[in-house]
């Protein structure tokens, strides 16, 4: 622990103090342009904390999708979801941390001006990316009601009149191959097009231990982009485009990294589970056994490795999604433009889960008490679409924009209409076989947003700047529910009540309830008339509807202390509206989350030195978040709930130097602090907790709970920094010159539960990167060597607690296959 700690620090000091010692023959760095705030600028002249990931950046580092830019990028978290769409960023501890929708995203994802309604659109391979901008802190005044944490900005390449396009190969050592290709030309004098696609096949990462069960890790994406630039007129342009991808992937799969035992269950029980009564060792053991297919030593082996495993049902989850956008830009004057972006989107994500994460089924439970159901009568979808999740929104943006010697502007209105259907339907077998439970959830969201908005930059004086905006936002949302719940018992539960054995069908693929069994459709007098059946289902059907107002804005001064050198300060303000519990605990009562309030304080440098050769950018920040919009998982179950998950409270500083000190070499560090804080949260006790432990507020009916406060929001490291280097090479012997660049990126330790459960912190680790490429003098080819990870450090994305005999394991984790080390070579040849 100490070498690691010592490594870390005098990593970030070396980094730091180099950069301040200015080289004889230093290069000056590259300018970049961002349009951070809706119209181009400098990244220096940007009064925000940015990051900046420009292509060439995308392709050096193998950075091809959302998890890939999260791991690179000491400011931002991934937390990688069991289905795509519950995928999600977190910035400065702000995150929506969604597992079954409902919720917008406190983090906005955006891909040329539209903000997307879920980052799983682009968890898949992110495209023909020319940039993308990272924006931390609340951005609700130029972005809207998602963006209380930040924007992920994604600009993707626009036509050009050049002729000109690539086709590019990569190949990896774990099995992968990614074709991508690009054409642009002029189709006319007025029209230009980029037409663009990429193809991805990689084999699973996860070996089964058990014959003839599948391997899960592997992905298979497709996509295309097309745009079209036309010139209607003089000073008036429309910008088309046109996307599609559908991803398949098993790689959201969980694994279980602990089983239960007496003592990391059963301090708080005496080491009994209190629904079973049986000793948490012997679940242990059973579900040792049947991850190994009844061979513990199999299971086992599973267990130890986190790239086993031993299901039996292949998790795929199949994600499509397409987009339609129109940009106009007309200019009305040399000072004034007008500016429409219309778009319409679509996604679906469909999911198949094995629940008990073993290979057992109906047919073999092989012992355990919470078994997965491939398929019933009582499903409402087919296996792999078992959880599903299908999205549709329209969004218009109209601004006008003036740019002057002395003044710019920007006002608009802004019209979304968002449906989301987020079904569930994962049947399951309880008790051996004891009992057949089917609960399927059907539930439909609409949100219709209305906002109307301004921002203003004044220059008072030579070096002094002022900036302000406001934005009112109204939203109005509509939710239908119903989720019916089919509990048949073929052991007594304590009621004295037990259907025989000849009602049900168990199946490996398809179970089934005979409706028509005397025992279970027989009219009771003394109820009515209804039957067992009727007296053994319960529904919970409701429609709701919500309307939520408020305001985002902010305001500042910007001081250019130098020529090359500003200091920011500025206050801000955002807005999630209300969101909507659909998950299985909702009631009419509790279907309507509170809306998120954020506000943030924060004071910025932009800087170059020693002529352009140094730049040096930070900034201090404060925010705090109310009503925090978030999900978690019930202990002891498989089922999550959405919550307001009360306070956060972050404050820190953000650092990134950039150093030229040779025309060959340039260095960099990004460094990001954090200490957050969560209070007004009070929280289930995690499995085993004692009284002593924090598990002592009596809710009454013999359960506990926790408070919370006090502690640091999930997925929100203390520190994390990265540093790395490029050295160009000239070789004038040879038709190429080489580069090689090294990067490490490293973290701190992150809890990954709102109960604070022990095992589930992802304890500190550093990813080491190294990049040789080889790059013709006449820039038609280029040849990259690239090795991730490459001291095959290993991580979890997500780890979650399910403890008990209905449980699914005691530790839960998922992970990406940046988690180990691969190698690759990629191949582009631009013509």
């Amino acid at each position: 622990m100490r070498r690691s700690l010592s490594f870390r620090k005098n990593t970030i000091v070396l980094a730091l103090a180099s950069a301040s010692i200015p080289s004889l023959h230093a290069a000056q760095l590259e300018e970049i342009v961002v349009t951070a705030q809706k119209r181009v600028q400098s990244v220096q002249d940007v009064p925000i904390s940015v990051d900046v990931v420009q292509a060439r950046d995308l392709a050096n580092r193998a950075i091809n999708n959302a998890q890939d830019l999260a791991v690179s990028t000491p400011s931002v978290q991934f937390q990688k979801g069991g289905m795509p769409f519950s995928n999600n960023f977190v910035i400065r501890g702000v995150g929506s941390l969604s597992f079954e929708g409902g919720i917008q995203p406190s983090v906005s994802m955006v891909v040329d001006g539209v903000p997307l309604s879920r980052i799983s659109e682009f968890s898949a391979d992110v495209g023909d990316v020319e940039r993308i901008e990272i924006l931390r802190g609340p951005q609700g005044t130029l972005y809207g009601r998602n963006a209380t944490g930040g924007v992920v900005s994604i600009v993707r390449a626009a036509p050009t009149s050049e002729t000109d396009g690539y086709a590019q190969q990569t190949i990896t050592g774990d099995g992968e191959y990614t074709t991508r290709l690009m054409y642009n030309m002029a189709l006319t004098d007025h029209v230009n097009m980029r037409l663009s696609g990429t193809y991805t096949d990689r084999d699973e990462y996860i070996d089964n231990v058990n014959p003839n069960n599948p391997d899960l890790g592997g992905e298979e994406t497709f996509g295309v982009l097309a745009k079209f630039n036309v010139r209607v007129s003089e000073g008036t342009e429309l910008l088309f485009s046109a996307d599609y991808r559908n991803q398949k992937t098993s790689e959201g799969a969980q694994h279980v990294d602990v089983v239960e035992s007496v003592a990391n269950s059963g301090a708080a029980t005496g080491g009994i589970d209190p629904v079973s009564g049986l000793s948490y060792d012997v679940i242990g053991a059973i579900r040792t056994a049947a991850i190994g297919a009844g061979d513990p030593v199999r299971g086992q082996q599973a267990i130890d490795d986190p790239f086993k495993t031993g299901q039996d049902f292949e998790q795929q989850g199949d994600m499509e999604a397409y987009g339609l956008s129109l940009d106009l830009t007309h200019e009305l004057s040399d000072k004034l433009t007008l500016k429409s972006v219309t778009a319409y989107r679509s996604s679906a994500s469909y999911s198949g889960i094995d629940v008990d994460n073993s290979a057992a089924n109906a047919t073999n439970p092989l012992g355990l008490g919470l078994v997965s159901l491939v398929n019933t009568n009582f499903s409402t979808r087919p296996a792999d679409e078992a959880i599903a999740n299908e999205v549709e929104y329209f969004s218009e943006e109209l601004r006008l924009e003036s740019s002057g010697e002395n003044m710019d502007w920007i006002g608009g209105i802004y019209l979304s209409h968002m449906e989301e259907i987020a079904d569930n339907s994962a049947p399951t077998a309880l008790f051996n076989n004891g009992i057949f439970r089917a609960d399927p959830k059907q539930s439909t969201a609409t949100w219709d947003s209305y906002a109307i908005f301004g921002d203003l930059t004044v220059q008072l004086t030579e070096s002094l700047s002022a900036f302000a905006g406001l934005r009112w936002t109204q939203e109005e949302m509509d939710i239908d529910y119903s989720n019916a719940v089919y509990q048949i018992p073929f052991i007594d539960l304590g009621s004295g009540v037990v259907v025989p054995s000849s009602a049900v069908t168990w199946g490996e693929d398809f179970s089934s309830i005979d409706v028509d069994n005397p025992a279970l459709s027989t009219p009771i007098a003394a109820f009515g008339g209804l039957t067992l059946l009727d007296l053994l289902t319960s529904s919970t059907q409701f429609s709701r509807q919500d309307t939520s107002a408020d305001w985002s804005g902010r305001m500042g001064l910007t001081w250019d202390f130098s020529s090359d050198a500003q200091t920011y300060l500025s206050v801000s303000r955002g807005f999630v509206g209300a969101g909507a519990n659909i998950g299985r605990s909702a009631t009419v009562d509790n279907a309507v989350l509170d809306p998120s309030i954020a506000q943030a304080i924060e004071l910025g440098l932009k800087s170059r030195w020693f002529d352009g050769s140094v730049q040096l950018n930070g900034a201090l920040f404060w925010q705090e978040v109310d009503d925090l919009q978030s999900s978690r998982l019930v202990p002891g179950t498989i089922n999550t709930v959405t919550i307001n998950a009360g306070t956060v409270t972050t404050q820190g500083l953000e650092l990134s130097v950039d150093w030229g000190p040779t025309e060959y070499l340039t260095l960099g560090a990004n460094i990001a602090l954090q200490n957050s804080e969560l209070s007004d949260l009070i929280q289930p006790c995690y499995t085993g907790q004692t009284a002593v432990q924090g598990c002592s507020i009596d809710n009454g009916g013999g359960t506990f709970a926790q408070d919370v406060s006090g502690n640091n929001m999930i997925y929100t490291p203390e520190l994390a920094y990265s540093v790395s280097s490029r050295y160009d090479i000239p070789v004038n012997t040879l038709p190429f010159d080489l580069y090689a660049m090294l990067s490490y990126t490293w973290q701190d330790d992150v809890q990954m539960q709102l109960t604070y459960d022990p095992l589930t912190v992802q304890e500190q680790y550093g990813l080491l990167d190294l990049t040789l490429g080889f790059e013709s003098k006449e820039g038609n080819w280029t040849v990259l060597v690239i090795g991730k990870n490459i001291t095959d450090e290993y991580f979890a994305n997500t780890l979650t607690a399910s403890a008990g005999y209905a449980g699914q394991g005691r530790v839960l984790s998922r992970s990406t296959r940046n988690a180990q080390a691969y190698w690759g070579v990629t191949a582009r040849y631009n013509f």
